[in-house]
């Protein structure tokens, strides 16, 4: 199994990222569980003001993870704290 590491990045580096045109999760499951995820990190930032970690993947399936609040989440994208946007389709995580 090879396991991969996964790189911090800055929000502020967010604008230099390409993000995939591809669905990162295969498990319908999985997709309810981030969308569950990015609602509970959308409440945690905009009524206790905490940060969340985001971890997607770029258009290299490189793994990037950047810590933030998440001030919107429509059904395709979250919007974050300065008005960077990141597509849901390229999140595989997001640690509360």
């Amino acid at each position: 199994m090879l396991i991969k590491s996964i790189h911090r990045i800055d929000k502020a580096e967010l604008e230099n990222v390409t993000f995939k045109k591809d669905e990162v999760l295969s498990n319908d499951s999985d997709k309810i569980v981030r969308k569950s995820n990015l609602m509970r990190g959308l409440a945690l930032g905009n009524l206790h003001k905490r940060h969340v970690v985001i971890q997607f993947e770029n258009i290299f399936d490189m793994q990037l993870e950047v810590e933030t609040t998440i001030w919107a989440v429509t059904q395709n994208h979250i919007m974050l704290k300065g008005g960077k946007i990141i597509p849901i389709r390229c999140i595989f995580n997001v640690v509360l």
